[in-house]
């Protein structure tokens, strides 16, 4: 078994696809009025409106991406204009991560493992 797709739904679908193709230097694709799709890897995310209001708690389940160079992701980011709230740290668990929250208030963290 493998993860292929998560649904985010928003009430702004269309800026939130923005967002993410800024954040991952890439292009989604319209498949049909209202739907975009954006391809990381072996996971496709799908950005779809909902009328309704999407309220995300500040400890909710968040998206967590593996990189090679969290450092680099993080100045990447940065250079591209997405606000992060801290630089990235090392966890005695031996993971490198920093977080960024999506215009929705989605976690999104990305790591690395540092450890031997």
């Amino acid at each position: 078994m493998k993860l292929r797709c998560i649904n985010i739904v928003s009430r702004a679908p269309a800026d939130l696809t923005a967002f993410y193709e800024k954040m991952f230097a890439a292009s989604a694709t319209e498949l049909v009025p209202g739907r975009w799709e954006l391809k990381i890897g072996d996971v496709t995310l799908v950005f779809t409106y909902t009328s309704g209001n999407v309220v995300v708690p500040a400890d909710s389940c968040g998206l967590e991406f593996e990189v090679e160079n969290v450092d680099g992701e993080y100045e990447r980011m940065l250079s591209a204009g997405i606000e992060i709230s801290a630089a990235p740290v090392t966890y005695p668990w031996k993971w490198r991560a920093f977080a960024v929250k999506d215009p929705d208030g989605n976690n999104l963290d990305f790591v690395q493992y540092v450890g031997e």
